[in-house]
């Protein structure tokens, strides 16, 4: 039998993991203005991507100094209360996705390792048989090793009824 394989090795018990919902939850209270923009809402927005930053930002900042140019209307304060507060999430969706990257490589890890284990067990008891009173589990665990069949062709002339 081949050695086990351990990708990854941690404990995360429920009290863990009650404890980080929370922490989740505590970030969504600080960030109460969070959106969640269906698909059709995110294509209609104007994009701030890195060619258009210094465009807005002079933009801004040049207006401010010809108010009098400014057009009624236009909350020229609220347009750089939401671009510090575009500055100041960025740092905080780089964290989040690097931490999401982590939890999902580390969560595919973790379940690599099971199934290594759970594929070699398989081998050992099938191999064991009936002779370990393992009928039953071995008919539910012989389910994932089913090889699906291809539909076979009808062969000419016959038609389905």
């Amino acid at each position: 039998m081949s050695q086990q394989q351990n990708l990854a090795s941690m404990t995360v018990t429920k009290e863990t993991q009650a404890t980080i919902l929370a922490l989740i939850a505590q970030i969504r209270q600080l960030l109460p203005g969070l959106l969640s923009l269906s698909v059709d809402q995110r294509r209609s927005l104007q994009l701030f991507g890195p060619a258009s930053q210094n465009y807005g930002r002079l933009a801004l900042v040049t207006i401010a100094q010809n108010l009098h140019l400014l057009p009624r209307g236009i909350d020229i304060d609220a347009a750089f209360a939401d671009l510090e507060a575009r500055d100041n999430l960025v740092p905080i969706l780089t964290a989040v996705q690097q931490l999401v990257e982590e939890l999902d490589d580390t969560i595919a890890a973790l379940g690599s390792d099971v199934m290594v284990v759970a594929n070699q067990s398989y081998g050992v008891m099938n191999a064991a048989g009936g002779d370990a009173g393992l009928d039953e589990a071995l008919k539910e665990l012989r389910l994932r090793h089913r090889k699906t069949r291809k539909k076979s062709e009808k062969p000419e002339g016959e038609s389905e009824a």
